[in-house]
């Protein structure tokens, strides 16, 4: 059975007004940085590589660690990533890729199609990205380390992809089998609790509609068990097991 693991490697404040969709309080919000970390299989899968030194730097980034030293940390050498599972394009989920050598990366087809598309430019989405890590994706393809997928997928039996939109155009999610039951990793269809439990979405987002309608795919697929791990919550170090600093232990 799988085990499943978040790796924090940074934090940021933010006022609550810049960040919530129609909310009205200053009132800071800190939102922790984080990778996903699946053992037990197969094979070690990583679901997102976070961001490097230089966009740590730039958006003031608290307490940053690579993402490659928490998997290490975890027991897990980068260079033995063979497969990573990208939710979305934005800098925080895909500036870090170089970071594991060996891997391939997983990507929805609608979210390629959009960075490299005509929307991508304008300041609304921009501030979200590294654009030298997406410009790698033509690289990364033509070396055969990119897998672009279209639609909900199997990976390996009891872990699986979802495509849901919403804050990104080719947004996906993550179920894993565990002996707790089916985990979710919402990623940034849900970046705290509070978007999901009060249906309350955040500002950056590509289709409204699709944002709601993910938060009740997550509702949909987490069952009885509500094992929802959201993308950027420090709660998830209450709901969940720390087992040492930077590293909760989620199945």
């Amino acid at each position: 059975m799988y085990e499943v693991y978040a790796l924090k490697y940074g934090e940021r404040d933010t006022p609550a007004c810049q960040f919530f969709y129609r909310e009205t309080s200053h009132e800071p919000v800190t939102l922790h940085y984080f990778v996903w970390l699946v053992t037990g299989g197969p094979r070690p899968v990583l679901v997102d590589v976070g961001f490097r030194e230089d966009d740590a730097a730039q958006r003031h980034i608290r307490n940053y660690v690579p993402p490659s030293a928490m998997v290490e940390r975890a027991g897990v050498k980068p260079s033995d990533i063979p497969l990573v599972l990208v939710t979305h394009l934005h800098y925080d989920h895909w500036a870090g890729h170089s970071l594991f050598p060996s891997a391939e990366f997983w990507v929805q087809k609608d979210e390629v199609a959009f960075w490299t598309g005509p929307w991508g430019r304008y300041d609304a989405f921009r501030s979200a990205a590294n654009v030298g890590s997406l410009s790698s994706l033509v690289t990364l393809n033509y070396e055969r380390r990119i897998r672009i997928v279209d639609g909900d997928v199997e990976v390996m039996p009891g872990l699986r992809l979802y495509r849901v939109g919403g804050h990104t155009a080719g947004l996906q999610i993550v179920t894993v089998d565990t002996p707790r039951g089916r985990l979710v990793l919402t990623s940034d269809a849900s970046h705290f609790y509070r978007n999901i439990e009060r249906r309350q979405p955040v500002q950056i987002i590509t289709s409204l509609p699709d944002m709601l309608a993910a938060f009740e795919r997550i509702d949909e697929l987490a069952g009885r068990e509500r094992l929802v791990v959201t993308g950027h919550d420090p709660e998830v170090a209450e709901r969940f097991k720390v087992v040492e600093p930077g590293i909760i232990r989620l199945a």
